[in-house]
């Protein structure tokens, strides 16, 4: 009877086999009844240990990520007679992180790029605001296009400067612009960034990183697991 801990990310599913038959031949008759209870918790509490590891290893492989992101890793725990754990990241999330698993191309969704702020205000987590672009759009002082500067052409999302550009005056205050969020300066400014997707470097070493909690904890957990099944039958 083998113990098997699954880890998915995405397509990915690897299993990690610990042999109890070894261990069950050294039990009395009660403690291999109680067996397979000891089993099933056994597993499932080794993959919260694993997604535990997971969680709190996010931010070190990624800066500042989101609670959306951190709370993507889940478990799906064992039961009686299928003493199967998945350690898994839902399926949204799965489909951004996948190639910082396995290699490749940035995810991006829907998005039509990587969108980086560089003159719009972002999120505490370094994102743009939802309706943002859809906001900047309505403006008639920004623009979508690409633009030639030093560093080469840049696409992205521009602003013109305030004085080529019609703007709406305040009545009561006079000669004053009503919209402070003007580019004072004589030269365009780029907004929003709107990179094209580019090889994943980092890694989130997410089986390795399962696969090593559970081995350190196995020996502990199962030992407890199982005194905890025979104090019940006792």
């Amino acid at each position: 009877m083998d113990s098997v801990l699954t880890l998915r990310v995405s397509v990915l599913e690897l299993s990690i086999r610990s042999n109890i038959e070894a261990v069950s031949r050294k039990l009395s008759a009660l403690a291999y009844r109680q067996l397979p209870f000891a089993e099933a918790r056994t597993v499932t509490e080794l993959a919260k240990l694993a997604a535990d590891a997971e969680r709190n290893a996010l931010p070190q492989v990624f800066d500042n990520p989101t609670p959306f992101t951190v709370n993507s890793v889940a478990v799906q725990p064992a039961r009686k007679g299928m003493p199967v754990a998945r350690v898994y990241i839902r399926d949204k999330a799965a489909g951004y992180l996948a190639p910082y698993e396995f290699g490749g191309v940035q995810f991006l969704g829907a998005k039509p790029a990587n969108l980086v702020p560089v003159n719009a205000a972002a999120n505490q987590f370094g994102n743009l605001p939802r309706g943002s672009i859809r906001k900047f759009m309505g403006r008639p002082d920004v623009f979508l296009g690409t633009v030639k500067t030093k560093r080469g052409a840049l696409y992205g999302l521009w602003q013109r400067p305030a004085k080529f550009v019609e703007l709406k005056w305040s009545k009561r205050s006079g000669p004053k612009l009503v919209d402070r969020a003007i580019n004072a300066s004589d030269r365009l400014r780029l907004l929003v960034a709107f990179n094209a997707p580019v090889e994943t470097r980092k890694r989130l070493e997410f089986g390795e990183r399962a696969e090593a909690v559970v081995s350190a904890n196995f020996d502990r957990v199962f030992g407890r697991e199982l005194a905890n099944a025979l104090a019940s039958a006792a």
